[in-house]
Formats: C-alpha cells, structure tokens, sequence
C-alpha cells in the first residue's frame, strides 16, 4: 500500500493548518511550571525517534521561545550507552530521554527517571508507565522497494527469509540489535513467538544473503530508499511515511504473522540539569506535539486521532506479542546468541 503524493500534500497541508492555529502555551499547561521552565532557559532531549525529533524540537521553541532546545538523536541502545557514560562520569547533561518503552523501563528499573505525572496524561487511557510516559505507538512491518526490485517477489512474513530465494543476496539491510531499541524488540519478538530454532533459521537465512547490517535504523533506510538494497527485514511506520513523502516506491505489507508493536515514551532523568523545562517539555509531548505527530503521519495516542495516511486502522493490524520486560532481563543472552548465530561481533 502506497499513498499519492497529492494524498500526502493534502494530509501535510491540514495538519500544518493546524498547527499554526494558536501559537501560544497550551492552557492546561501549569503557567508556574511555564515560568520556571523559561527560569532556566534551556532544554536537552536525548531522542530515539530520529525522524521525527528535530520537528518536535523546532515545534516546542516555537511555543516556548524562551526556552532553548537541542537534542541528540541516535539509536535508543546507542543514547543509553551515552547517558550511562556520562552519568558515571557524574556529567549530567540530557534532561529528557525519548525514546522506546524498553529503553525507558531500564533507566527507570535502575532508578534514573524522576517520577513524574504529567498533568496532559489525563486525557489518555494507561500511558503511565512507572515515572515516564508513552507518547505513541508505532510497529515494524514488511517492505519492499519495487522500483528496485523490478518484479521480484518480495517478503510477506518473517520467516520468508529463513528459506530466501538467492535472488535476494546482497539486496537486504537490517539493524543491529545491539545499536537500535527496535531491532531488539524485533529480536525478541521472533525468539518469544517462533523459539530459538526457528528464529535461528530466520537470521541464518538473512546471513546466506550477505545483507548489510548498520546500527541504526536510518542508514538502512537509506539504502532501501536509494534502491541499493531493495530489501529490510522490516520497517517502522515512523520512517515509512518519510520515505514515501520523497516519493519512494515502497511496498509496504503486514507481515501474515503479524507485526512487532513498540511504543515511544519518554521521561525526565533524576539528575536532569533542567528538570522544569524537562516536565514542560513531555507536557508539551502529551499536547502540541501530538499535532505534530499526526502531521509526520504517525499513530497518535490522542483520543480520536486520525489513522496515519497510508496505513491501516490500528485496530485492523496483526501485533506479534512481545513480554518487554522478559526480553529486557534476557537481553544479554538475546544479543549473545544473536551474535552466536549470525557470527557478527
């Protein structure tokens, strides 16, 4: 399934229309908690969502020009890794993390997220999470770049690749685990729902077609879009819609198992250098930013928003199940026998 490009100027031109309603701090938001937040002037998100972060940085000083924004975008893994340094290092410097559900819940297990409630949570039904809060929803989902592929039959499920045609060698990306949230959620999912000897022969097969294998998300994308490699063992709706605004010929396709569910989430660290503007900033998430959300063409948690154009219902889609917390205590096992397996150190 693939939008037109007019279908995508008309959904872009609503919702920047929208956007540019009101310029202004949203009313619920606490004004003590606005001051307080332009009190200390600044703001660092460290932000998994590389696609969409930067709008929602540009959007937020837009509201807030009293406040400053910056963020770092990487993979979810890549930013912990980064925080983790610099936290043993005792040099505080991100005040938000948003990124993946898994992401978050190991930073709060370990005691590095302030509680905190925001007051726009209760316009949602079960975004609380701990001390942090989901922020939308997104899943990993075939494709195909059939520009690139000039007829060849392309995947429609997961274990396509564990019997893959030797037409598709040295035509698939995938990511690394071990740099991205969702390639590990993509991991354990597969291993949850297939066991380990299936899913073993899913990544034997994918290693038979020399694929390229990056450690974050975006690059493969690059590739697909591209038509270097035609082929990704999946894609997130947070990137499909990018890819398909450039006018990519992308195929994008359930997989007849199902697809890997993830939720974006975010939340304030307990030794957060700006901690109110911190708290506006997630406010700020759970309000103004779920416009821009919907604009970039991704599934808002909002009640009533609108489907993203070009995908499904999300009430129409197959989710895999996927027990977070069960895959997060066994990540290391997960990582190390994915290495054992595909033979990448």
């Amino acid at each position: 399934m693939r939008p037109s490009r007019r279908h995508w100027c008309a959904m872009l031109a609503g919702s920047l229309a929208h956007l540019c309603v009101a310029n202004s701090p949203a009313q619920a938001v606490d004004p003590a908690l606005v001051a307080a937040a332009e009190k200390e002037g600044q703001v660092v998100v460290y932000g998994g969502d590389i696609s969409e972060t930067p709008h929602q940085i540009k959007r937020f000083m837009e509201i807030y020009p009293k406040i400053k924004a910056t963020s770092v975008t990487a993979g979810g893994w890549q930013l912990y890794n980064r925080y983790m340094s610099e936290h043993n290092a005792g040099q505080a410097v991100a005040d938000v993390f948003a990124v993946t559900e898994d992401t978050l819940l190991s930073l709060d297990a370990g005691g590095h997220l302030a509680e905190f409630k925001p007051a726009a949570a209760v316009n949602y039904p079960d975004i609380q999470v701990g001390s942090f809060v989901k922020t939308k929803l997104g899943y990993a989902a075939m494709v195909a770049n059939t520009g690139a592929l000039k007829g060849l039959a392309a995947p429609d499920d997961w274990t396509s690749f564990a019997t893959p045609p030797q037409a598709w060698e040295d035509r698939v990306a995938y990511v690394d685990p071990r740099g991205s949230t969702a390639a590990f959620m993509v991991l354990a999912a597969l291993v949850q729902n297939y066991g380990e000897e299936k899913a073993k022969q899913i990544y034997l097969g994918l290693q038979k077609l020399r694929p390229e294998v990056s450690m974050s998300t975006p690059g493969s994308v690059a590739k697909l879009v591209s038509g270097e490699r035609p082929l990704m063992l999946y894609i997130l709706t947070n990137h499909i819609g990018d890819a398909w605004r450039k006018g990519a010929p992308l195929e994008f396709k359930i997989p007849t198992s199902g697809a890997v569910p993830f939720y974006f989430a975010a939340g304030v660290l307990s030794k957060a250098p700006h901690p109110n503007a911190a708290r506006l900033f997630i406010e700020y998430l759970l309000t103004e930013g779920q416009d821009v959300t919907i604009s970039r063409g991704e599934y808002s948690l909002r009640k009533g928003a609108p489907s993203p154009q070009g995908l499904p219902p999300l009430d129409s889609v197959k989710l895999m199940p996927i027990d977070l917390k069960k895959a997060l205590a066994e990540q290391k096992q997960l990582i190390a026998w994915w290495q054992s397996v595909t033979g990448i150190q």
